[in-house]
């Protein structure tokens, strides 16, 4: 395991990723990978002569993986308004890193999670905790959390009524 961590310092430095690279980065991919899911999705009603509404309404875990994506939009809006203040204080940004890494896991956004584990390998570089108050940010990324935990408990059932027929 010793290895893994060691090339995982090793890309993230020769990455050049600092704690705010990589809150930009991230950022951006919340912000604008939910908004071209959606003009995907509007593609597809398109070439299927259908309204986007009746498109999603004809699929269940369409509709789910819309919430998800609107969640992620919400987050990464919150973290291009307040994400300098997660990079105030290591335990903060710590938290937050921590709860995407599992909460990306769940919904399948391999690209985040791998952004969320450069986060907490490089979050040491943060400096110690002050008398920063707490992100509101933080508060929304547990929301969300449930959120998500609740669309792969969807996601399950679907799999397994899928498994079923």
């Amino acid at each position: 395991m010793q290895e893994k961590t060691i090339w995982i310092d090793r890309f993230a430095k020769s990455a050049g990723l600092t704690p705010k690279r990589i809150m930009r980065i991230y950022t951006a991919i919340l912000f604008f990978a939910p908004l071209l899911y959606i003009l995907l999705i509007q593609l597809r009603a398109s070439a299927a002569r259908k309204l986007i509404t009746d498109y999603v309404a004809a699929s269940p875990s369409l509709t789910v993986s819309l919430i998800v994506a609107a969640g992620d939009f919400l987050l990464g809006y919150m973290c291009w308004i307040d994400g300098g203040a997660l990079l105030a204080s290591r335990k903060q940004f710590g938290k937050f890193m921590k709860i995407q890494l599992w909460t990306q896991l769940i919904v399948g956004n391999w690209v985040c999670l791998f952004f969320a584990i450069f986060g907490l390998r490089q979050g040491k570089d943060l400096p110690e905790d002050s008398k920063v108050k707490p992100s509101q940010l933080l508060s929304l990324t547990y929301l969300i959390a449930g959120l998500f935990v609740v669309c792969f408990a969807f996601y399950l059932v679907f799999a397994i009524k899928a498994v079923k027929g």
